[in-house]
């Protein structure tokens, strides 16, 4: 057979997966005769002493000393691993897999779990039952208890680690910190407090589901079978300087001079607090793992006992044990004391990130505390984070210079200062840029783009400034938002405007009639910048219940300021509203609320918009918290004239004889107007006519007149319809 379609036989078949294991288990079974041999050895011996019954006589004591004795001559060791013969054959099954360009199921799964040959052979022997029955009544046998014929630790080390050296040296590989249970390779009968038996030795070894299928044919994925939930890889390429890395080293020299001590790093956001910890660990010479979810055990010891499980896993592999305090609110406070209590009492390095500071005093009492609390990566930072994923840092202008599409406008410069995304989310962005070849800034549109939370309607911008009719005063206001925000984090960052000069964000307050486009521009304004818009639902947001509402309000700031998007207050008087008197207790919540907002307002570092139709009705400690305010009037004839071009798509029939020039006399708004031409489309196809006509628009326009409560002058429609076009659109129709 040529050797491609060997190699693809290979790689189609079970052969291979099945000869190797077969192969592997031959040095199992023979550890297995051994096994019996002796167990028959020692069966003769002791029925030939005189046994009583009742008790042990003083010949079987002197019998059982001499078979524990290490120095014993009739003790044979078994060596782990294959005959001379067989480790020839096991290499030509690799070499076979080679060509395939694959890799042999148990290699494979030794090399994820870290597995020694012992530990490989103890797997083996515990998948035995699965492989053939037969071998449950041997095990009884073995173990001198015919009623236990499942594997446990005792028997893998009275078959694989005979001697008394040996089964001490073994006995770790089989415990809770071994890798064997660690990566779920083997899971205990009743580790979940089921036996009471008390005796680790006695517990039945369960091999997981799907592990023998994998291990005979390849089928299944090794990453979800072979798994350490605590085990944490060092990010690639780890995202943190400036401040942030100097504290970390800091903490991780504390770490070293003293092992069991708790380094706390406060103020990063938490995608950005893994590159943190794991620089503190590098710092201390450490490892690092992670701590399950124990804020959200269902109770207080429940929680104990994972910490505990935990710390005592970090000690056991000299690793330092991460514990992620943000979800710290979700505990009560009775989960929250014990885990307190647990700290304390570890003696194994311990560090705390978190964007508040959590400070038990059990910690802070002994001295093994020590803490750093450091801001969010600024404008400067965030860009050397971008030249971090784009190359060196002394490169980054020649390579920004080079692949302007691969990062986009403005390079690391654009990428800084649109975008505040935390390590995490850089990674995830470079990543897909690099897999799919889209451009840095399309890329992170996309790892932004979530789930809408439940308080807010979210959309992605279809519209630009070509949309958006206004008159040129006004539409360059709109595009001086834009650009100002694209400059905002180096004004307020580098050149220190940010501190008490607005809050850390910019905010825009559109007013004006309704119509005018204030909602489209703040859509234009997203789409510019490359975010989602976020539409506040003020019928979800305000609630009738005491505090709701703010909950529900910081909720959407929150969600704004993760994904980044343009946050968006339509119909804002309803919410921004004026304080007034305390006349009832009602009123003392209101004012409340607005007071809320005004505080979430400042600090926001989201581009927020508020929209509103009466100016006045808001309160004035509002509107002095805007750096931009645009009134948008209603249209005059030349934008009336451009927004009756683009009411009725390219595609739409439009009778001959229909002219739209002289419609730019009547008064409209652009929301009536494109709410005429739908009328009209929609009256031309409920008649059954191929095209909109005069007719038709005559009527659409005469409706919306009396939806607002106004009537059109005599003859006015009739003229504006009737109307020839002047010189620059003349004979068009369009």
């Amino acid at each position: 057979m040529p050797t491609q379609e060997r190699g693809a036989a290979l790689t189609q078949g079970p052969v291979p997966a099945t000869a190797h294991l077969t192969l592997r288990y031959a040095a199992v079974h023979r550890a297995l005769r051994a096994a019996a041999a002796r167990r028959a050895e020692h069966s003769k011996l002791l029925a030939d002493c005189e046994l009583s019954p009742y008790c042990v006589t003083d010949a079987q004591a002197e019998l059982l000393l001499d078979l524990t004795d290490p120095a014993a001559t009739h003790v044979r060791v078994p060596a782990h691993g294959l005959a001379p013969l067989a480790v020839s054959a096991e290499e030509d099954l690799r070499r076979r897999a080679a060509r395939a360009e694959a890799l042999l199921p148990l290699d494979a799964l030794s090399r994820a779990a870290g597995l020694d040959a012992f530990e490989t052979d103890a797997l083996l022997l515990c998948l035995a039952p699965v492989l053939a029955p037969e071998h449950a009544l041997l095990f009884g046998y073995l173990l001198d208890d015919l009623d236990q014929r499942r594997p446990n630790a005792e028997l893998v080390l009275t078959v694989l680690a005979p001697s008394l050296d040996e089964r001490l040296a073994r006995l770790p590989c089989l415990g809770p910190y071994g890798p064997l249970r660690r990566f779920g390779l083997l899971v205990p009968e009743g580790q979940d407090g089921s036996d009471s038996s008390g005796n680790d030795l006695l517990r039945t070894l369960n091999v997981p589901p799907g592990l023998a299928s994998y291990l005979l044919d390849g089928r299944g994925d090794l990453a979800l079978l072979a798994h350490d939930p605590g085990e944490l890889s060092p990010p690639r390429p780890a995202l943190v300087g400036g401040p942030a890395l100097a504290a970390a080293t800091r903490l991780g020299d504390r770490l070293r001079a003293r092992r069991d001590g708790v380094a706390a790093l406060w103020g990063l956001p938490e995608g950005g607090q893994l590159d943190a910890a794991w620089a503190v660990a590098a710092a201390a010479g450490l490892t690092l793992r992670r701590a399950p979810d124990v804020w959200s055990s269902p109770a207080p010891e429940d929680a104990r006992a994972e910490a505990a499980r935990a710390l005592a896993t970090a000690g056991a592999l000299g690793s330092a044990l991460w514990l992620p305090t943000d979800a710290l609110h979700e505990a009560g406070a009775a989960t929250t004391q014990v885990l307190a209590d647990v700290l304390a009492r570890a003696h194994v390095p311990i560090v705390l990130t978190g964007r508040a500071p959590w400070r038990p005093l059990g910690l802070l009492a002994d001295g093994r505390y020590a803490e750093e609390t450091v801001p969010e990566p600024d404008y400067p930072q965030r860009r050397a984070l971008w030249a971090t994923l784009g190359g060196p840092a002394s490169a980054s202008a020649s390579a920004e210079e080079d692949a302007p599409e691969v990062f986009g406008a403005g390079g690391f410069d654009g990428l800084a200062a649109r975008f505040r995304l935390t390590p995490e989310q850089m990674r995830a962005t470079a990543g897909l840029a690099g897999a799919e070849g889209v451009p840095m800034a399309n890329a992170v549109t996309r790892v932004l783009a979530t789930l809408p939370a439940p308080l807010t309607e979210q959309r992605t911008p279809v519209h630009d400034m070509a949309d958006l009719v206004l008159p040129a005063d006004q539409a360059r206001q709109v595009e001086e938002i834009a650009s100002a925000f694209r400059a905002w984090p180096r004004v307020s960052q580098e050149w220190g405007f940010g501190g008490g000069h607005g809050g850390p964000g910019l905010k825009a307050l559109f007013t004006g009639e309704p119509g005018t486009g204030k909602t489209l521009a703040a859509e234009v304004i997203a789409g510019s910048l490359g975010v989602d818009l976020l539409r506040v639902d003020l019928a979800r947001t305000v609630s009738k219940w005491v505090g709701e509402t703010e909950k529900n309000l910081d909720e959407a700031f929150r969600h704004a300021e993760a994904s980044h998007a343009l946050l968006l207050f339509d119909e804002a008087d309803s919410l921004f509203g004026k304080r007034g008197t305390v006349d009832r207790g009602s009123d003392r919540y209101a004012n409340l609320e607005v007071g809320f907002l005004l505080q979430r307002l400042e600090r926001s570092p989201a581009l927020v918009v508020l929209t509103t139709n009466l100016h006045g009705n808001l309160d004035s400690a509002f509107t002095r918290r805007f750096q931009f305010v645009v009134r948008f009037s209603r249209p005059g004839d030349r934008e009336r004239y451009r927004l009756w071009r683009l009411a009725f798509p390219a595609r739409a029939p439009l009778a001959p004889d229909l002219r739209l020039d002289g419609l730019a006399r009547l008064d409209l708004t652009g929301a009536a107007i494109m709410a005429a031409a739908r009328t009209a489309a929609l009256l031309a196809a409920r008649s059954g006519s191929t095209a909109i006509g005069r007719e038709h628009l005559v009527e659409a326009i005469a409706r919306q007149f009396r939806q607002e409560s106004r009537l059109p002058r005599a003859g006015e429609l009739e003229l504006a319809l009737g109307q020839a076009g002047d010189a620059t659109s003349a004979g068009s129709t369009r």
